[in-house]
């Protein structure tokens, strides 16, 4: 960012605007490029789901070589967080801090920073987007780095002052780059009637070599991501940046110009985005009370109770010891996580049937990583579960009239008797004797991550402390344990003020101190958590490179220390 005066409180002019100067700003674009603006501008206005314009080729041949070459040279930092994963560079756009070794090291990238930040330039890009005068004193600008595995969910870029988002791309120029690698940029239109992003992209670019992607930067509609790298010893490179509203002292620059933005999607701010109204599920039940003699929870368990339970529990579970010893731990940590819970026939019947199912649809990374279709296992009493900007998985739809579903292997009755085992007010009773929290209501889901797909993000949803069971169903457990494949369940300290739905910005769920506790995806493992207000939970994008979906019954039961029947989000 450009230094101020502080006498008069106006940026200075940084060197961006002063070097470009001595550019030969034509000479560093593919040639007649800068000549094309009427073509591009229709282009642009009538490009869906939302204004955009892919060009290429976009940069001179040697130039953008050159850049490859210095990119590669450059230190990278890994970032993981709920919503991304890939390696990214330092600040690309304020290279005139570097020493003058440096700087001559990176003389192709500076270069072409200050060709694209040069007044022809972001003249250019003003007349194809429309969106009015750019600043040439605030440079925005990194590089990033994605292998196999990384991946950046749903964000629409609003942050500050940002105008219009760029990327240009730089994967090996003498290797064409195949949709079936991944790495795909995916445009997603808004869901019907709402302002809501709809549940699937209706466009992709691929990263291929020499190209540049712009598009203006707006509330609730700008919604994109990048499509996992999929493929092994391939490598994603890019350039991200913006180009952002005048700065004060610039020609152009309004008091009131971000103001004016916003007014104009109002209802599509990221207030509105991050509103509890997205937060929860559509289609689902409120919170689910127990009353009349099922209200009795703190009770023990009866013989009735017993017999239903060991229909699914493993018999040790139901064993008054070690129930005792696992409620010592439970008050010891406020979590405790039970392996093998379902009993040998139940998990077996259920492994069968998982399997079935992710062979039928052709999930899971064997023989080969790929990303599914959306849309890949909605069908039956399974049901795609959004927006997006919060959430992707399947679930089952409890209330379906054929809850079989239509596909022979479709695991839902089986699936079905696990999700009334636990809204039963028999393992509420179960419950109160392992924690000491007697439920009051209840609410839960079956869901099913698919490999390639999908994802919770970390939001908070509660007002009320709350215990979670998560029963988690994921085949093939020891390659899911180091946590590569996505697919763990993250409980972390987070703040609604604090949460963006932006990628660009470091999530609390990117500080280590903010991890509270963190459990792989395994098979047949019960975790119980007990969940303040300020806690937020997420599952891990779930890979292509995983062996299987990642299945799981997913509840939270409000209890009597809650003090509150107030609705929870889940």
């Amino acid at each position: 960012m450009a230094a101020t005066d502080p006498a008069t409180n106006v940026p200075e002019q940084n060197a961006v605007e002063n070097n470009s100067e001595n550019v030969d700003v034509r000479a560093c674009f593919h040639p007649g490029l800068l000549d094309t603006v009427e073509t591009l501008a229709l282009s642009f206005a009538n490009s869906q789901p939302y204004s955009h314009q892919r060009i290429a080729p976009f940069c001179a041949e040697p130039l953008l070589r050159g850049v490859r070459e210095e990119l590669q040279r450059l230190h990278y930092t890994a970032k993981e967080t709920d919503i991304l994963k890939y390696a990214q560079s330092g600040d690309l756009a304020n290279l005139d801090g570097l020493g003058d070794a440096e700087r001559s090291r990176l003389s192709s990238l500076q270069k072409l920073r200050d060709a694209l930040y040069s007044q022809e330039f972001r003249a250019f890009v003003s007349e194809i987007t429309g969106c009015g005068p750019l600043s040439g004193m605030r440079t925005d600008m990194s590089a990033s780095r994605f292998g196999p595995g990384d991946h950046l969910l749903l964000h629409d870029d609003v942050i500050g002052d940002r105008r219009v988002s760029f990327i240009i791309y730089l994967a090996d120029p003498d290797t064409e780059w195949s949709d079936s690698q991944g790495g795909r940029l995916e445009l997603y239109p808004r869901a019907p009637g709402t302002w809501d992003p709809a549940l699937r992209p209706t466009a992709h670019i691929s990263p291929c070599w020499n190209q540049i992607v712009l598009f203006t930067v707006l509330p609730g509609q700008s919604h994109h991501a990048v499509e996992e790298v999929c493929a092994p010893g391939v490598e994603r490179l890019s350039i991200q940046g913006w180009f952002h509203f005048p700065q004060p002292g610039e020609p152009g620059f309004h008091p009131d110009q971000t103001a004016a933005l916003w007014a104009a999607g109002a209802e599509s701010s990221l207030a509105q985005l991050d509103a509890r109204s997205q937060r929860a599920l559509r289609r689902t039940e409120p919170p689910v009370p127990y009353a009349g003699a099922d209200a009795a929870t703190g009770s023990p368990l009866t013989p009735a109770d017993r017999r239903y339970l060991s229909r699914f529990l493993s018999p040790e579970y139901l064993d008054t010891e070690a129930v005792s010893q696992i409620a010592v731990r439970f008050a010891d940590d406020s979590h405790v996580q039970l392996a093998q819970f379902l009993n040998r026939s139940t998990a077996d019947a259920l492994e069968r049937a998982l399997a079935a199912a992710d062979a039928q649809d052709d999930v899971g990374a064997d023989p080969r990583p790929r990303i599914p279709e959306h849309g890949t296992g909605e069908y039956g009493a399974w049901v795609a579960a959004g927006p997006p900007v919060v959430r992707r998985f399947l679930y089952l739809d409890t209330e379906a009239d054929d809850i079989a579903g239509s596909a022979a292997a479709d695991p839902a009755t089986l699936l079905l008797a696990l999700h009334e085992l636990f809204a039963s007010a028999s393992f509420a009773r179960w419950l109160a004797a392992i924690t000491a929290l007697v439920p009051t209501a209840r609410r839960g889901l079956v869901r099913r991550f698919r490999c390639g797909l999908d994802y919770t993000l970390a939001t908070p949803d509660v007002d009320v402390a709350v215990l979670d069971a998560v029963l988690c169903l994921a085949r093939c457990p020891e390659r899911w344990a180091d946590g590569a494949v996505g697919g763990y369940h993250c409980y972390v300290d987070a703040d609604p003020d604090d949460v963006s739905n932006d990628g660009s910005v470091c999530r609390r769920a990117d500080d280590s101190d903010a991890a509270l506790l963190s459990v792989p995806a395994a098979w047949n493992s019960l975790l119980l958590t007990l969940r303040e207000p300020a806690v937020a939970s997420f599952v891990k994008y779930i890979s292509a490179a995983a062996p299987a979906s990642r299945w799981d019954v997913c509840f939270s039961y409000h209890h009597a220390q809650d003090g509150s029947d107030d609705e929870e989000e889940q």
